[in-house]
């Protein structure tokens, strides 16, 4: 995992000081200046020990470009995706390998729309990243440094003006809640919300320095501190963010992880009762979307895996939320881009309209059990997908992203990582025994 650079519509991500360096990054903010041809650009990011150092070094390719850098600090990654829209600006970089482990970091880039770059956006970036022979600007021509640090409580205040949220109900119920923000880009803004929609908030690791106290996925077996710490404060629920605020998962009041997956279909559930219409997930997310769907009579349509493909597919079929079974909320009432902050209101107001616990409202949607697992890529791997297609041509196939076959029990999905050098394996069925001999399945095939 540490010996290659990784470069997708993603991002960039690597180990620093291996296979991410100072003059890697110095490098992408000159190609990204290039690229966008010397004009307005913010620039945020995680909390990471290393965001300065590769900050700086964005800064000073995209300055020597010509660009004008609005720096608005260690943020949230949709904060970012945000400001591009609020400065006027033409793109955005964000320092951040999201929930990657400690060691690592990477480059987010985004476009004047401030979403990621679409794949045709982002091959012809590709060709300035390539170039050898980008010349930086005259003395003359060089660009400025703008400091605006306020735009976390601007993302917070866009949150609270949203039809769907009610913070006068929501401050009336003065839900306990606690927030494991993983020291990370989310320390400030998570709490600042929770506050501001009314709830007695424990904090748990938010101090943005970077010092992740446990592994950042927000995934059940990194959330034992959260489960204890709810438990202990007789909390209402637990909220745990990644270390760039994009993904979020939720703890009940009986301190259990609910599971990423039961993050985007509760906020679904919610929105959908409210403002019904099509919904957008990507291929590797739970059927719960699919229930909820069927539960509010909307349609579903799945897309390729990466924020990119499923916000490019919300404005086609005109969603009124998307995202990622990873915990991923895109709602586009406040912008396209996973966004953990107003996953957290619209889950609260959720409890708060049906007066319900969080245990309960869950409870009401599956239950499925998923199966996430992982592996290392040789190269025969593309060969072996296509014989496993062939192999199981009499059951429902899509190969729009790897290949994903859908049993009468449930469905196993099989694709290359957009994020590390691995391949993903993931099933569904509904319970662990189902899905893991449906992982068991697929293997003996490969």
């Amino acid at each position: 995992m540490k010996d290659k650079l990784i470069s997708t519509v993603s991002g960039i991500r690597g180990v620093i000081g291996q296979t991410l360096t100072v003059d890697i990054a110095l490098k992408a903010g000159i190609a990204y200046g290039a690229y966008i041809k010397g004009k307005r650009v913010v620039v945020g990011g995680d909390s990471r020990t290393s965001h300065i150092m590769l900050k700086s070094a964005v800064i000073s390719g995209l300055i020597s470009q010509g660009c004008d850098v609005v720096e608005i600090g260690i943020c949230p990654t949709p904060t970012i995706e945000m400001a591009i829209v609020g400065e006027d600006a033409f793109g955005g970089v964000g320092i951040t390998a999201s929930h990657n482990p400690i060691e690592w970091n990477g480059l987010k880039f985004f476009n004047k729309k401030g979403e990621f770059l679409t794949q045709r956006q982002y091959e012809i970036f590709k060709t300035f990243l390539d170039a050898k022979d980008i010349q930086p600007k005259p003395w003359s021509k060089i660009g400025r440094i703008f400091i605006e640090y306020n735009w976390i409580e601007k993302h917070v205040n866009e949150i609270l003006g949203l039809n769907l949220i009610r913070v006068n109900k929501l401050k009336k119920r003065k839900f306990k809640v606690v927030i494991d923000a993983v020291n990370g880009g989310g320390a400030i803004a998570g709490p600042m919300l929770l506050e501001k929609l009314g709830c007695r908030v424990i904090r748990l690791n938010c101090t943005p320095d970077g010092k992740f106290p446990h592994r950042p996925e927000p995934v059940p077996e990194n959330l034992k501190q959260l489960s204890a710490k709810v438990l202990d404060e007789g909390a209402d629920i637990g909220f745990a963010v990644d270390p760039d605020a994009d993904r979020l998962a939720i703890v009940s009041e009986l301190g259990k992880p609910l599971g990423e997956e039961y993050t985007l279909a509760l906020s679904a559930d919610y929105v959908l009762s409210k403002k019904p219409g099509p919904m957008v997930v990507n291929l590797s997310s739970s059927n719960l979307n699919r229930d909820v769907c069927d539960r509010h009579k909307c349609r579903l349509y799945h897309s390729k895996v990466g924020e990119a493909n499923v916000v490019e597919m919300m404005h086609r079929k005109k969603a009124v939320i998307g995202g990622e079974g990873n915990g991923g909320v895109i709602l586009p009432a406040l912008h396209y881009g996973r966004d953990s902050l107003v996953g957290m209101a619209l889950v609260l107001q959720s409890m708060a309209d049906r007066k319900k616990p969080i245990s309960e409202l869950a409870g009401e949607i599956g239950p499925y059990v998923i199966l996430k697992g992982k592996g290392n890529i040789d190269a025969k791997f593309d060969v072996k997908l296509s014989r496993l297609q062939k192999q199981l041509s009499d059951q429902k196939i899509s190969t729009v992203d790897g290949v994903r076959v859908d049993f009468n029990n449930g469905w196993v999905h099989i694709r290359r990582s957009n994020t590390e050098p691995i391949y993903r394996l993931i099933s569904e069925a509904g319970t662990k025994k189902e899905a893991r001999e449906l992982i068991t399945y697929i293997k003996e095939k490969l």
